[in-house]
């Protein structure tokens, strides 16, 4: 199931002509990790992983 949707991404990626970026969203225990790994083996990207990081903001 994750090879086809890699691949997918992989050809929407090669044919791209400024460099990207893929974020990759869900809930816990759905495979995002595993998914990343594999396009990112296949694209010889980078993982950025972000899954304890907390985003707050401040009002003024």
């Amino acid at each position: 199931r994750f090879s086809i949707l890699s691949l997918r991404v992989q050809c929407v990626l090669r044919r791209a002509t400024v460099p990207s970026l893929v974020v990759i969203l869900g809930a816990t225990g759905t495979g995002k990790s595993k998914l990343a790994i594999e396009i990112g083996k296949r694209l010889q990207g980078e993982i950025i992983s972000a899954d304890s990081m907390q985003v707050r903001g401040f009002a003024a």
